[in-house]
């Protein structure tokens, strides 16, 4: 056989080979890109309500898959560990806040700058929305469900008291 013979052979085997690689690489760092856009993604629609599922999944797959990304992965320590803190005395409360804030404005800073997004801390901060409603439903749940629990446990009485008087009977009067 040929050179030219040797060289078509050899063309035909690693030509759609090397394609079938270079597929499977960008597919592979595509997906990449991809996940950790889902975090960024996560975390910015999530940012005013950080106690939501999405939120605090979307966080613990930082670790995951920002691996190896070092400002990434000291924002998201200092932000983790200052989540562990306990809830420091009242007048020391608006300080701590600002702090946890300023964590997570710095992880969700750092994470963008990775995917090659450029973002204002301030816009960041003062630019996202949840409504006034969410917040105050999310508050009435948590406090019903603190006062069944402690009903639950013994810990509060359930005070009843009886509205009824002898004028008017149990019922309320007729429509007219």
């Amino acid at each position: 056989m040929s050179t030219v013979e040797w060289l078509t052979i050899i063309a035909i085997v690693v030509g759609p080979l090397s394609a079938v690689l270079i597929t499977l690489w960008r597919d592979r760092r595509n997906g990449v890109r991809r996940r950790k856009r889902e975090i960024l993604a996560s975390l910015m629609r999530t940012r005013s309500s950080r106690l939501s599922a999405e939120h605090v999944g979307a966080l613990n797959l930082v670790q995951l898959e920002f691996h190896g990304t070092e400002a990434i992965i000291t924002a998201y320590k200092q932000y983790i560990e200052h989540l562990g803190i306990p809830l420091p005395p009242v007048d020391q409360q608006d300080q701590f806040f600002e702090q946890r804030e300023t964590r997570f404005l710095d992880l969700l800073n750092a994470i963008a700058a990775d995917l090659s997004y450029k973002f204002d801390k301030k816009d960041l901060e003062s630019l996202s929305y949840s409504p006034r409603g969410w917040h105050d439903s999310e508050s009435i749940q948590r406090d019903n469900m603190l006062l069944l629990w402690q009903l639950l446990r013994g810990d509060r009485a359930l005070h009843v008291r009886n509205e009824t008087t002898e004028e008017r009977g149990p019922f309320p009067p007729p429509p007219q």
